[in-house]
């Protein structure tokens, strides 16, 4: 098998696809040193619910979770939930170091073609069942269907020494597929409890649903009718865990109000909203960089006008990135020329920027047959969120400069996305801080390369983020990526955050764009 074709597989991870996508942390760390806004206090006190009185935590959700199966769910509310009551064997820290987690040490072959674990002794699942080796195996079995960690049941094997004993091994390791190749992965590869599944679904492939056994600190207590979550600390947890109970509660509405309204103890801003709270003093707030590229994506297959480079080009130098960025991110975005963004390893700012400019936009649309009598029709697709909306106005009004005709569409789902309905869409993503993760993107075999585009430009694509070896090659495939125009880079995220000023936080995971619970605590 070859090289490429294996790295393209690996890759196929999932993307999460909100403003809010892969969120990492460049300043991550507890309240106690992420003053935020209190240092001018002005005795206006944030309303704030019975948390600290009753020991629990009321935390948002998007959207309510239809499962809470870690190998066989999609949204990223229920991804939120899920590694609260699951854990991996390892994490990747902020740093790219590999925190222990369920191992309580590993030792890697020098080519990386196997590893040999050592589970942790007394781990227990919410049932009281003893984590095993097996549970591992099982469990690996099971990513067949995961999003996340697929590439892990693809592209290793078990072989099981004793209950906390056994070795992975990584038989295309010389082909790019080789335990630090799959790495990343690892930290989506949950552990389940073999008999406890077996004796809820009668298959592996089948959804668990709310049906949760896990080894992490909190264990699941309900979902009600309106999707709101209820978990509960478990008290054999084989680490440390401060807050009894946890709330997740769906907030269709503005997470904001929600958050001043003291509904709940913590929430995302943007960065026009992000200045209410600079007058609460009792409220921590502070922002981080996140591992996200909001872009265009321009459909490169053969039924599309924008199939014709040229036109794709046009397309680029008709946009006033500045002003998209802008309002796509409500403010808090900075505009972005590279698909990388800057906690991607090795990123630079090395790529074409396709400056906006008209006249060249003009001729390349006439050569390629269009004028100002026969302009080119392109539908523009976004999600309903009102930030990308406006932000999709003005990318109308800036292609409707050229030679080009724009419809907006507002979407409710991402499918659209997949199906290559649409000539030019709106969206953003996060993937790993390598970014040869990209190259899914580019790889009709992923189910990711929403683009379409195929041939030489697809290959060269490929091959360049395939074979990212060092910096150098790193900056020569963004610079090819970026060439290709299939997607357009607009603008990188900034997360704003708040919460309760009684809390302490703990650190923001990059590679999981979220905190975990079991730091959380109440200050006396």
């Amino acid at each position: 098998m070859k090289r490429k074709s294996i790295i393209a597989a690996i890759l196929a991870c999932a993307m999460m696809l909100s403003t809010l996508a892969g969120c990492g942390s460049s300043n991550a760390g507890n309240n106690s040193d992420n003053p935020g806004n209190n240092s001018a206090s002005t005795g206006n006190l944030r309303a704030t619910t019975t948390g600290k009185v009753d020991n629990s935590l009321t935390l948002p959700l998007a959207e309510a979770p239809t499962t809470l199966d870690p190998q066989i769910h999609a949204l990223q509310a229920e991804d939120t939930v899920i590694y609260q009551i699951y854990e991996p064997l390892f994490l990747e820290g902020n740093d790219g170091s590999l925190i222990n987690v369920l191992v309580e040490d590993y030792t890697v072959a020098e080519d990386g073609s196997s590893v040999e674990f050592t589970l942790k002794s007394g781990v227990k699942f919410h049932s009281g069942d003893a984590l095993t080796a097996q549970d591992v195996a099982y469990s690996l079995q099971r990513c067949e269907f995961s999003t996340l960690a697929s590439a892990l049941n693809a592209y290793a094997t078990i072989d099981i020494v004793d209950d906390t004993h056994f070795t992975m091994n990584f038989p295309y390791a010389a082909e790019g597929a080789s335990f630090y190749d799959l790495c990343p992965y690892f930290q989506a590869f949950l552990i389940v409890n073999q008999s406890y599944c077996e004796g809820v679904i009668a298959d592996y492939s089948e959804n668990l649903g709310f049906n949760c056994d896990g080894t992490g600190a909190y264990s699941f207590v309900e979902r009600a009718n309106t999707g709101d979550i209820t978990l509960t600390r478990f008290a054999d947890y084989h680490g440390t865990a401060s807050i009894d109970t946890v709330y997740y509660k769906v907030i269709t509405g503005s997470h904001e109000y929600a958050f001043e309204s003291g509904d709940i103890d913590f929430s995302r801003y943007t960065a026009i909203t992000y200045e209410n709270i600079a007058d609460y003093e009792n409220v921590y707030a502070y922002q981080q960089s996140a591992n996200n590229v909001g872009f265009v994506i321009n459909n490169c297959s053969a039924n599309s006008p924008l199939s014709d480079i040229k036109v794709r080009e046009a397309a680029a130098r008709t946009m006033n990135r500045e002003d998209i960025a802008l309002i796509a991110s409500d403010g808090g975005g900075m505009v972005a020329y590279n698909m990388a963004t800057p906690v991607v390893n090795y990123y630079a700012d090395v790529c074409n920027h396709y400056e906006q400019d008209l006249d060249k936009a003009n001729q390349l649309m006439s050569e390629a047959g269009y004028s100002e009598s026969n302009k080119c029709d392109l539908t523009l697709i976004c999600m309903s969120d009102p930030a990308w909306v406006a932000a999709c106005e003005v990318l109308k009004e800036n292609l409707e400069q050229s030679y080009f005709t724009v419809t907006i569409e507002e979407i409710p789902d991402t499918n659209r996305y997949f199906t290559l309905d649409f000539d030019m869409g709106f969206i953003a993503i996060g993937l790993t801080t390598a970014f040869s993760s990209y190259a899914l993107l580019f790889d009709s075999a992923s189910g990711m390369n929403l683009a379409g585009i195929e041939g030489d430009l697809a290959t060269n694509a490929l091959d360049a983020l395939n074979n990212i070896s060092d910096e150098a090659s790193a900056h020569e495939a963004m610079q090819i990526v970026v060439d290709t125009l299939a997607y357009v880079p607009m603008f990188y995220t900034t997360v704003f955050l708040a919460y309760d000023g009684d809390l302490n936080c703990g650190d923001f995971f990059i590679g999981l764009g979220g905190f975990f619970v079991r730091e959380f605590s109440w200050k006396a």
